[in-house]
């Protein structure tokens, strides 16, 4: 082993190249299928090819010789040495109550990525109900043209749609995935998988409930309340990533999510000790993988110890 760190991973189609970024340092390594570190950069920062702020999720392939990488800002797509290819920034300022580095937000598809890039609305002046009932959840960049294009109103039969309940924008960060010409779609604290057709993004076509034991929902926000993030909705019930499987199966990386009565304690104990808290809150809290049907899910998925995040499914046969 060459180097240790907190790395997220992506592989080339060819299967010849590992991509990880070190979400400590925010480095990137190009390694070949046996470990051997090939390139190794940083790329954020200020300089002409550097992207600003951070990145905002997973870096994937596009080809076997590139690959992109979602920044706060838009996309910026390297070379394997990492070279700066092409940039593709939005004409608005997004809107991150908070930044998951470590997340799944874009599914690439032809000529087209599809991202979580929030704020386009915002700018507009939406806010609250209004913002739930007219905004688009999703950018899409067409890599020929450029151009950013906004997709995908909240689902009718989201929570996220109600017109009468403010929710935090954190309850409804989103997850991506493709399959075929079918997008699949799943919000982080909400327990269900929406599928849209490629070909029509303004309603989905089907969705199915996770018959989760347990999955705490994040409370309405008090409109009267001016705090734009609550410590509480960290430790709700979540859905952090779908893998759809085919023949209507998926992987779903979820937590549980704590009551009120198990996270205050945690809260008044830990004070600003965010370290602490995340701690504490995973001794209790339900965590993992299962495999999903469509109508019931399996045990969670057995994993040695020293093993941390899953990071690719290549096929049914490797992880």
């Amino acid at each position: 082993m060459d180097y240790l760190g907190n790395l997220k991973m992506d592989i080339s189609p060819d299967q010849k190249h590992f991509l990880l970024i070190d979400q400590n340092t925010d480095s990137i390594f190009v390694t070949d299928p046996m470990g051997a570190i090939l390139n190794r950069y940083k790329r954020s920062g200020e300089g002409p090819e550097d992207y600003n702020d951070t990145h905002s999720g997973m870096a994937k392939f596009i080809s076997n010789t590139e690959f992109i990488l979602p920044a706060t800002r838009g996309m910026y797509l390297y070379s394997l040495a990492g070279d700066l290819n092409q940039k593709y920034l939005v004409d608005f300022y997004p809107d991150f109550t908070i930044v998951f580095r470590n997340s799944d937000n874009i599914a690439l598809r032809g000529n087209k990525i599809y991202t979580d890039l929030s704020g386009r609305y915002r700018g507009e002046g939406f806010e609250g109900v209004e913002y739930q009932q007219k905004a688009r959840k999703i950018e899409v960049l067409d890599l020929q043209t450029g151009e950013f294009s906004p997709a995908l109103p909240f689902p009718k039969a989201s929570r996220f749609s109600s017109e009468t309940e403010i929710h935090p924008a954190i309850a409804y960060y989103t997850n991506l995935a493709i399959l075929d010409d079918t997008l699949f779609v799943s919000f982080r604290n909400e327990a269900k998988i929406y599928s849209y057709s490629l070909s029509n993004l303004d309603s989905a076509f089907s969705f199915k409930v996770i018959p989760f034991e347990k999955f705490i929902l994040a409370k309405p926000t008090d409109p009267n309340d001016d705090a734009a993030f609550r410590m509480r909705d960290l430790f709700v019930g979540t859905v952090n990533r779908v893998i759809p499987l085919g023949n209507g199966e998926f992987i779903v990386d979820f937590l549980s999510g704590l009551s009120d009565e198990e996270v205050d304690p945690i809260l008044n104990e830990a004070g600003t000790d965010f370290s602490k808290m995340i701690e504490e809150a995973n001794k209790i809290n339900t965590a993992g993988r299962v495999v999903f049907d469509g109508k019931a899910i399996s045990p969670i998925i057995e994993k040695p110890e020293i093993l941390g995040s899953l990071t690719k499914f290549v096929s049914r046969d490797e992880i």
